[in-house]
């Protein structure tokens, strides 16, 4: 469990870390990470209104298992 939670950590710090530096080398995709940001924002401003906090939260983590549990990709 431990050991699950430390990867889990370094691999968000490891896409923190790749992104800001994908970001200040092509400056042209700012704007549309800005978009991307704006739609996701949109989608859980409508999930919270429509279910309430707890539930949306819940099916955040049920998305991020459902495609951390994909053997597609």
């Amino acid at each position: 469990m431990i050991r699950f939670l430390l990867g889990l950590i370094l691999g968000i710090f490891l896409f923190l870390i790749v992104g800001s530096i994908v970001l200040e080398q092509f400056p042209s995709v700012v704007p549309v990470w800005e978009e991307i940001k704006g739609h996701i924002l949109t989608l859980y401003n409508m999930s919270l209104v429509k279910y309430g906090a707890i539930p949306t939260v819940l099916l955040i983590i049920a998305i991020f298992i459902l495609f951390g549990s994909s053997k597609r990709f």
